[in-house]
């Protein structure tokens, strides 16, 4: 799965880039300085072609986003390493119409607000509660200019054939929890807008708050250095947006371009795998590209000096994004198992070459397949026996994980996301999502281990 965000802040602007939105793919961006790349020792490859950042559910292809849970707590206890958050994130729902005197919808407004409670922390509590409030009031703010712009274009187009069919403009704004334990929570809220343009616009920005403190957490405060923590992260942004998985999706941006769209100071937060920073829209690619995360893994953000107030203390997960590598001649993906990164699954002291391919289709019959190939050989039939009839109605997602079940064994388990449609949809319209971990052994065997109800790069849900 593959999400896309604007931020909220600018919502007006985002309402003005909706109606321009047709021809801006060719928009060109400054190359006054050349991408000056740094070489990165990285251990093996980690983040070098990860786009995703936290790879959660969003809207796809410039879709509108995605409501996310209504509650998100984290309570689980079944990770040797976890630490339960004392936080708990529900959801504030409202939904609103503006319409014409006829009853055309002219304006829906969809919202969804973190609402955040800390049992015998009320007043941090509060504290950040005070702080999204005050965030989402800018929502609400250009709610009579939007709708203004609403009204007028309807009546333009009333009796004027040229005008074409008129649509309801959309705003919502929704959010999603990024990391959540006890020292960080991270809110990822993001903001539609759709005002009659070629399609709709979105983007984000990250909340991370202190939940000693109830501070927001900026990226001032990650280390005590923050200038020369700056300069290498930005290198090694630099160094990411050279691999050809970014390059496909970027316009050609300068390293200043990297700098101002990423270090803006809201474009970045926690997760379970790193700090993903990121950009919108337009920002450094066409709106296909959608958002663009650039992830600095924890061990190396560790390297850097990241402040231990802000370190991450649950299972250790590196999260990916399939291989989609194409012929260029036929433009059908190349399924050869060429190793996409390099990582020590089974503690031997050498890293294994992997390239998960995730759901496949043959061009021949259309029918499914899947392909997970690691250091050459092809392991799709051990998770094709595990997903069995449920693949007929289900998919593996385009994002996996490696996951630390137990820190102690050596072992890094490959997680697979899998998400199950009902086999009655007209009775039963849910989804359920699983991961299904294996295990590489030291025999350079892959052997299912579990099933868990949710995927293990979010933080546990009720």
């Amino acid at each position: 799965m593959k999400r896309k965000q604007l931020p909220i802040l600018l919502a007006a602007s985002l309402l003005a880039l909706s109606a321009a939105a047709c021809g801006a793919d060719s928009e060109t961006h400054s190359t006054q300085e050349g991408l000056e790349i740094t070489p990165i020792e990285d251990g093996g490859g980690a983040g070098e072609t990860d786009l995703n950042g936290t790879d959660t559910d969003g809207p796809e292809n410039g879709g509108t986003p995605e409501n996310p849970d209504a509650s998100v707590t984290n309570t689980d206890t079944t990770d040797s390493e976890s630490v339960p958050s004392p936080a708990t994130v529900t959801a504030s729902e409202s939904h609103d119409e503006h319409k014409a005197d006829d009853g055309t919808v002219l304006l829906t407004n969809d919202v969804s607000m973190p609402v955040v409670s800390i049992e015998g922390a009320e007043d941090i509590a509060a504290k950040i509660n005070a702080n999204i409030e005050e965030y989402y009031a800018i929502f609400y703010s250009s709610d009579e200019e939007t709708l203004a712009m609403a009204k007028s274009d309807y009546e333009a187009r009333q009796g004027d054939p040229d005008f074409g069919t008129f649509y309801g403009y959309t705003n919502s704004a929704s959010f999603r929890v990024t990391r959540m334990d006890d020292k960080v929570l991270s809110l990822e809220i993001t903001a539609y807008g759709d005002t009659g343009g070629a399609h709709g616009n979105y983007g984000c920005v990250g909340k991370n708050y202190d939940l000693k403190t109830g501070e927001l957490i900026s990226l001032d405060d990650l280390s005590e250095d923050y200038a020369a923590f700056h300069a290498t992260v930005l290198d090694y942004m630099v160094n990411l947006a050279e691999t050809p998985s970014y390059k496909e999706r970027l316009f050609e941006p300068s390293k200043n371009d990297l700098d101002s769209a990423l270090f803006d100071g809201e474009k970045w937060i926690f997760t379970q795998s790193g700090i993903s920073l990121f950009s919108d829209p337009y920002a450094l690619g066409p709106y296909v590209s959608g958002e663009i995360y650039f992830r600095l893994p924890y061990e190396k953000a560790y390297e850097l000096g990241l402040k231990e107030d802000y370190r991450y203390s649950g299972n250790f997960t590196e999260e990916r994004y399939d291989t989609s590598s194409y012929d260029p001649n036929t433009m059908e993906t190349k399924i050869d198992g060429t190793p996409e990164y390099s990582f020590d699954l089974n503690g031997d002291g050498t890293p294994e070459g992997i390239a998960f391919y995730g759901l496949t289709v043959n061009p021949d019959d259309g029918s499914q397949t899947f392909a997970c190939y690691i250091d050459g050989t092809d392991w799709s039939a051990v998770l094709e026996e595990q997903l069995g009839e449920r693949s007929k109605h289900g998919y593996v997602d385009s994002t996996y994980a490696l996951y630390d079940v137990d820190p102690s064994d050596g072992l890094t388990e490959i997680a697979v996301l899998f998400t199950e449609f009902s086999e009655n949809p007209d009775t039963d319209s849910e989804s359920r999502e699983y991961t299904l971990l294996f295990r590489y052994t030291k025999d350079n065997e892959l052997q299912f281990l579990e099933q868990r109800d949710g995927f293990v790069t979010e933080p546990p849900q009720p």
